[in-house]
């Protein structure tokens, strides 16, 4: 994300004057099913767990996933999420016990975080917490967002790795990708399917907006994020069409390990999102329409929302509705936030630079706890499936988790403690569960 911030003062005054005028469209919903909140275990939880951390949620103490997870789902979370790579175990130093986190020799805190054995345990407890999980094959070796494009390696599955011939995934032709992660769709969806979780919801690729299992990898930062601006046609063509295939065939895999297992896929929905601080409304149309028209149709067209990053909008609230209300009118799929938060204190470290205000929500307790619950209210009218709060519960998402910590203890902040009362919808849940 770093990377990006010297683009974002020319592209803001470009966004600007070229698409900030709001634009009146008939407004017609598209979600009719049941708000969904996404309050889940983060990737990271795990491991913290393994290392000793505890939470307190009021009267409450989580020692272990599953208690948390509990927590969450008495607060109103109606779901867990997973997010996968195709790094399939953890990898440990000489002693057995410490963390290996390099990666080609640098340094990674993803490097043991979203394996698939991670997957299976977090599928685990949510079969034994009886709700459903939404699992993202992130069609990369440890990590991939819109700024870091990273190959998927399949070494450690050895019937997948074959279908390679020997070739470098770099060398496969994107017909070849296509059947190579066909197949470990298939596999991972099997799989999971059979810890006995139900899985309603599937994302493919992790802010996507160039490339999923590496399709834009090599393309210049320059190209991508002006293209995002000025040259759509120039992304559609060199970029969304080849991934919408690998999507397509991703999608393929998934669905035919319902089949064999038996299980009725016939509501089984599939997203991808992409992050709207390097994209403008009209791209964000522009990119689902390809996949469209390249053979894959999301149910629900995924989003990352964090207004207080560095961002091409202005007006971060206005470019949030107006994609929301464009995608409903134009593409007739609801909108899903996949990624949200909003600091309480001072960002530090990697997100020194994500300090941006929106309007009058204080970066305190009391504003992040206010624009969550802002976002769902006009959410539930204005056509968005749900929202997911990102990463609540990791103490290096600094100010932007739910917990203060101290000594590998996390004391939940305002916006868990009040959580029920800020989602709302109290009437659509007891509906729901009659």
């Amino acid at each position: 994300m770093n990377r990006i911030n010297n683009y974002f003062s020319l592209l803001a005054v470009a966004f600007a004057v070229l698409f900030c005028t709001s634009c009146e469209l008939e407004y017609t919903p598209m979600n009719s099913d049941p708000f969904r909140v996404a309050l889940s275990l983060s990737p990271f939880a795990l491991n913290q767990f393994e290392d000793g951390y505890s939470f307190v949620v009021g009267d409450k103490t989580a020692t272990t996933p599953a208690e948390l997870q509990a927590i969450y789902r008495d607060l109103g979370s109606t779901e867990m999420f997973v997010r996968i790579a195709t790094k399939r175990h953890k990898t440990y130093k000489e002693d057995g016990v410490t963390l290996d986190n390099t990666v080609d020799g640098k340094e990674d805190e993803n490097a043991n975080v979203h394996t698939f054995d991670q997957a299976i345990e977090l599928c685990k407890i949510a079969a034994g917490l009886d709700i459903p999980i939404n699992p993202e094959i992130m069609g990369a070796y440890i990590y991939m967002d819109m700024d870091k494009q990273q190959e998927p390696r399949f070494e450690e599955y050895p019937e997948i790795y074959a279908l390679q011939n020997g070739k470098e995934w770099s060398d496969l032709s994107v017909d070849e990708a296509c059947t190579v992660m066909e197949a470990y769709a298939a596999f991972v969806a099997e799989e999971l399917l059979t810890t006995g979780c139900t899985i309603n919801n599937w994302n493919l690729g992790n802010e996507a907006n160039f490339g999923f299992a590496a399709t834009g990898k090599g393309i210049s930062d320059i190209k991508k994020y002006t293209g995002s601006v000025f040259s759509v046609w120039w992304l559609k063509e060199n970029i969304w069409k080849d991934e919408a295939r690998v999507l397509a065939a991703t999608k393929k895999g998934v669905l035919s390990a319902y089949d064999k297992l038996g299980i009725d896929a016939a509501n089984v929905k599939f997203s991808t999102h992409i992050a709207t601080v390097v994209s403008t409304p009209r791209a964000t149309v522009s990119f689902f329409k390809t996949l469209v028209e390249n053979g894959y149709k999301v149910d629900v067209a995924g989003i990352s929302y964090y207004p207080s990053a560095s961002s091409m909008a202005v007006d971060r609230w206005d470019m949030l509705t107006r994609t929301v209300v464009r995608i409903n009118h134009e593409l007739k799929v609801p909108v899903f936030i996949a990624e949200f938060a909003y600091p309480s204190g001072k960002m530090e470290g990697p997100f020194a630079g994500w300090n941006k205000k929106l309007k009058n929500y204080k970066h305190n307790q009391h504003g992040q706890a206010e624009i969550y619950a802002d976002v769902i209210e006009w959410g539930r009218e204005y056509g968005l499936a749900g929202i997911r709060y990102w990463a609540p519960d990791y103490e290096k998402w600094y100010a932007m988790s739910m917990f203060e910590f101290a000594d590998k203890k996390g004391t939940a902040k305002e916006i868990l403690l009040n959580h029920k009362e800020l989602i709302g919808g109290s009437d659509e849940s007891e509906n729901e569960g009659e």
